[in-house]
This record gives C-alpha cells, sequence and structure tokens, in this order.
C-alpha cells in the first residue's frame, strides 16, 4: 500500500532545502481558478506537463502510435496565466501527470498510456459507511499477493512496493512468501483490493533450495541466508513488562502498542535475552509489518492537498531534488533500529535499521548481528521503535551458516480472473510496458520451478516492481488546508501535536474500519 506522500515535506524542510518549499508555494499561490474550481461537479481532463504549464482539455484523445495527446482547450504556463486557447497536442514524453475525475477516461484497454499517468481527483467513490465515518482509515494497498485462493486479506503473503506514490518513485519490492514448493507449476495471485490504479512492471519468483529442516532467510538488502535452528528468546520485555507470548510465534498474536497522544514520534524498547546460543554468527529474524498510523498520515497530507494535488504529484516527477529528498522518507517517524549488548564495553552496540512500508502483509527478514562480538552463550538485544508505529508478530534468534544457490523465475503463463485480458510480457522485464491494474482486478501467475534433485523444497520470495496512483476521494478535497499542510509538512510542533490528538481519537477503530472497507467487500 500506500503510504507516506506527506514525506515529501517531512524531508524536504526538515534537510534544510527551504528552496525545494519555495518551488511548491510558487505553484499553489500562483494558481487560476479556471483550472481548481468546480472540481467537484463539472467533468476534468487536466494534463500537468514537466516544464510546468497545464492543459485542460474539453475532449481528448490518443494518436495511432499512441505517443501523443491531442485535443480542445486552454494551455496555462507555470504561472497559470492563459497561454492560448483551442487545439493542443503534447508528447506522452512531456507530460508528467494527468488529473481527471473521469474514470471511464482512463480505464479503456486502449489508453493504457493515460492510465499510467493519470492521477482520479475528485471521483465520487461508493464507499462503505464506516469509510465515510472515518475516511482516514479506509483500506488502501498497493498489489496483494496469494498463493491459495483466499478472500480474505488476512491470508496476502506480499504487499508490493508499497512507498511508490508516482512513477517518478516507482522501485521493486522483494518479500518473503513464507511459503515452500517441491517445483514444478506454482501459482501466484494477484489482486488489486484498494481504490488505486497500480502499475507493474516486473515479477521475480526466486526459489531458495534447501533441506526440509533448514530456514532460509532474506536480509534487508535481499541477501540470502541459510540456517539449521532457531532460538526462540528466554524473555521479551517493554517497559518491564512481559511480551514474549506476544512474539514468540507466527501467530498473528502481535505485539502492538498505542501512539503517545501528544507526540507521534515518542520511542520505546523491547528487550530480548537469549539463552544458549551457538558459538557462530547469528541474526535476529523479525516478522513485522505498520501500524495504519502512515496510512492517516497519507490521506491528512492528501486532502490538505485538496483540488492542488496534481500540482503536488507534478512536483514529484519533475524536481529532482524532491524525489532525492522523497528516498528516505523516513526520518520524522524512524526505523526499526537494533542493538546487541556488548559485555566488554558494557554499551549497546547498533548493528541495524528496518524499515518497510506497509500494513497488510509481514515482512519476515533477517538483520546479521556482527559475527566478532563475544556472546558466551547468552546474546542481550534491543530493538528501539516509535510507539503505535509498529506490530511485532515474531522474534527468533537463527545462526548464520552459509548465503545459498538462489533461482530467479519469471512467470511462464497469466491469467485474468477480474479485468481485462493482459500480455505477460508486460510484467517480464523492467521496461516501458506496464500491467495496469484498476479496482477489483485479479489476475493469476504461473511459475515453473525446476524439479529438484537434492534438496527437499524451494523456500520462495517475490520481487514485484512498479508504482501505484492514489484515487482522491471527493470527501477528502472537502478538507483542502495548504497552510495546514506546510505546516505539518515543516514538522511545526503544534500541527504535529494536532495531528496526533487527532490520531488518538480514532486509533482504537482503525484497524476495524481498514480491513472493512477493502474494494471488494463494498461492491
Amino acid at each position: 500500500m500506500v503510504t507516506l506522500l506527506l514525506c515529501i515535506g517531512l524531508i524536504i524542510y526538515s534537510c534544510g532545502n527551504f528552496y525545494i518549499k519555495q518551488d511548491f508555494r510558487q505553484t499553489y499561490n500562483g494558481f487560476n481558478d479556471s483550472i481548481h474550481k468546480n472540481l467537484y461537479e463539472v467533468p476534468f481532463f487536466k494534463v500537468h506537463l514537466k516544464n510546468g504549464d497545464v492543459s485542460l482539455l474539453s475532449d481528448w484523445s490518443l494518436n495511432a502510435a499512441k505517443d501523443s495527446i491531442s485535443g480542445n482547450g486552454k494551455l496555462f504556463d507555470f504561472n497559470r496565466n492563459e497561454l492560448r486557447e483551442g487545439p493542443l497536442a503534447h508528447s506522452i514524453d512531456d507530460i508528467a501527470i494527468i488529473e481527471t475525475n473521469q474514470l471511464e477516461a482512463i480505464k479503456s484497454t486502449d489508453k493504457d498510456k493515460i492510465s499510467t499517468l493519470a492521477v482520479l481527483t475528485g471521483v465520487n467513490l461508493i464507499l462503505d459507511v464506516v469509510c465515510i465515518t472515518n475516511p482516514k482509515a479506509c483500506f488502501g494497498s498497493c498489489p496483494t499477493f496469494y498463493t491459495t485462493e483466499s478472500n480474505s486479506v488476512h491470508d496476502a503473503k506480499a504487499e508490493g512496493f508499497s512507498s511508490a506514490i508516482s512513477p517518478a518513485l516507482e522501485k521493486m519490492d522483494m518479500d518473503a512468501l513464507n511459503t515452500r514448493s517441491k517445483g514444478g507449476e506454482f501459482f501466484l495471485t494477484m489482486k488489486n483490493e484498494a481504490f488505486e490504479t497500480h502499475m507493474v512492471n516486473e515479477l521475480v519468483l526466486t526459489a531458495v533450495p534447501k533441506k526440509s529442516h533448514e530456514f532460509v532467510f532474506q536480509d534487508r538488502r535481499h541477501t540470502f541466508y541459510k540456517s539449521d535452528y532457531i532460538l526462540s528468546p528466554s524473555s521479551a520485555t517493554v517497559s518491564g513488562t512481559d511480551i514474549l507470548n506476544a512474539i514468540s510465534e507466527m501467530d498473528n498474536r502481535e505485539f502492538f502498542s498505542h501512539t503517545d497522544r501528544d507526540d507521534l514520534t515518542k520511542k520505546e524498547a523491547i528487550y530480548l535475552n537469549f539463552e544458549g546460543v551457538q558459538d557462530q554468527q547469528q541474526g535476529l529474524v523479525i516478522n513485522f509489518r505498520q501500524s495504519l498510523l502512515t496510512t492517516f498520515l497519507l490521506y491528512n497530507g492528501l486532502s490538505y492537498m485538496g483540488d492542488e494535488v496534481g500540482d503536488y504529484f507534478t512536483k514529484i516527477e519533475t524536481n529532482t531534488a524532491v524525489k532525492k529528498r522523497l528516498s528516505n522518507p523516513f526520518k520524522l517517524l524512524g526505523n526499526i533500529k537494533l542493538f546487541v549488548w556488548d559485555s566488554k564495553k558494557e554499551q549497546w552496540v547498533f548493528f541495524d535499521a528496518l524499515y518497510e512500508t506497509g500494513p497488510i502483509s509481514k515482512n519476515l527478514v533477517i538483520a546479521p548481528i556482527p559475527k566478532d562480538l563475544p556472546h558466551d552463550g547468552t546474546l542481550k538485544l534491543k530493538i528501539e521503535l516509535t510507539k503505535g508505529l509498529w506490530r511485532l508478530d515474531y522474534l527468533a534468534l537463527s545462526a548464520i551458516q552459509e548465503e545459498p544457490l538462489a533461482l530467479e523465475i519469471r512467470p511462464s503463463k497469466v491469467m485474468t480472473i477480474k479485468g481485462a485480458p493482459v500480455s505477460l510480457n508486460r510484467v517480464l522485464s523492467d521496461d516501458e510496458n506496464y500491467l495496469v491494474s484498476f479496482p477489483g482486478n485479479e489476475f493469476v501467475f504461473k511459475f515453473d520451478l525446476p524439479e529438484l534433485k537434492h534438496q527437499d523444497a524451494y523456500e520462495l520470495f517475490l520481487s514485484s516492481k512498479g508504482y501505484y496512483l492514489e484515487w482522491i476521494r471527493a470527501n477528502w478535497l472537502m478538507d483542502k488546508n495548504t497552510s495546514k499542510l506546510e505546516k505539518m509538512l515543516s514538522n511545526d510542533p503544534d500541527t504535529w501535536k494536532a495531528l496526533a490528538n487527532e490520531y488518538k481519537e480514532v486509533e482504537h477503530e482503525m484497524e476495524r474500519v481498514f480491513w472493512n472497507s477493502k474494494y471488494s467487500d463494498i461492491q
């Protein structure tokens, strides 16, 4: 899913790049009413160009080669002064973002070039009552992947490229499927269960052969490690409270805490003790996901943008400084920081930091602990994390034996379950072809795994590359407040305290509203 559009500003301003913030301000201080008025009522098709100009078209069409768009309308410059009116034409390569409230304008299969650039703004969606009463908690998700036939999003094994909120932020995401196969045919289902357009560029299944008694994990750099044993902690505490039962098994009994009422960045620490540790390099195994705090903040940021959301998305596409700052959008809320106790120096030693966007599927990874640290059969670890931001399902220790062989396998067939037929070549390589997925679409991919000769099974990991575009709800636009947006993005203490208070009022029901409002449940 979704998620941290607000971090555009968190990184922009807090890192001292005031000139970027000024660049945003020029856009929304100079806008022309003819571009933004009647956004809820009048059909519109708005083309944001990479040079800062904007076309407002009353009709439009793609040429036969699908490399340019033409129509009739008005062209405005960067300061939103009208340049001309009448016939207009734009190369697809010159377009940063297309913004429209016409769903039919982007869903036709012969308009995929438009779909890959189109932000749907101000559309009136059929929402469940839970979304109407708490719109900042409604379901959002990047592509969800399943290894079994299931209609429950809780069974999703992976959630693709969750932080890639625009074309310029396209990324590859690798997830452990926590699934084994003996070889032969393997089927993976991909669904779009949110009000978003998903652009999938490439899908790759990584299969790691292993014995039945072995475990295979990946670290955050996607290096694989094999092990033959798992050691559970002898104790696990937070502020003196025992949480061992919550993190000892992969059983969905998660440890999580609630946010601080006045400070969304407030930290807490988990202390783990391990006894009987083997004399070889160890790694902390952790299975985790985000809470819905980032979803809440994302939707607030979008709502504050209001009818200028297209201007902001255009800046992501055209301003390299903004894009660069977005590559590390987690500074304010923070990572999961890992420390090991050095008994000789009597101090905590930092050894890794983890982050993965998305509240749906869990992320199973290993964090290698420095091998030169003496432990004498016992290890003490500390996990520092932001209160209310993370949900931890499992914590354990595992020896690292070797870096195993890994096979990369691309799909051999795609079947459409819901939606329009698609070509397999759209997901076979990292290129300009995309599989475009709309809400409710469902596809099944077939992978052919080599037969095993000397191993018992494959441990499977999925890499998905792409990006997604939000459908901006009409009721969000009515909360437009660019002044509040600037204060939020510049880390204004009073604004962030108010956000903490606002989240506290809905935190107790966020999970219920979120899970009960996915697309397939309300159509």
